[in-house]
């Protein structure tokens, strides 16, 4: 007998697939701006998002927020040589380390 649910199984879900693409890209972006700021700023970076224009920010602290803020024009700059381009501002989200 045919196990009923392995055709479920057998390819991911048009949903899920596109989820793990935004994920990938989130990653990545992320990456990127680790790799863009001053070495200070890195470790408190938890993630990085495009919402319309903007580059979102998420730091693990305020007290680290108006730095970040502070390198986000180089950040913007850096970020258009390596590929990334930016058409809006820096914006600094404060969000907990996971």
């Amino acid at each position: 007998m045919s196990d009923p649910l392995k055709p479920l199984f057998d390819t991911p879900l048009p949903g899920l697939e596109r989820l793990a693409r935004q994920a990938a890209a989130v990653a990545s972006l992320g990456d990127k701006v680790r790799q863009l700021l001053p070495e200070p700023l890195r470790p408190h970076v938890v993630s990085a998002n495009r919402r319309g224009d903007d580059l979102v920010v998420i730091v693990d602290s305020a007290a680290w927020s108006a730095r970040v803020r502070y390198a986000g024009p180089g950040l913007l700059e850096q970020l258009a040589l390596a590929g990334e381009a930016v058409a809006g501002k820096v914006r600094v989200r404060v969000g907990a380390k996971r």
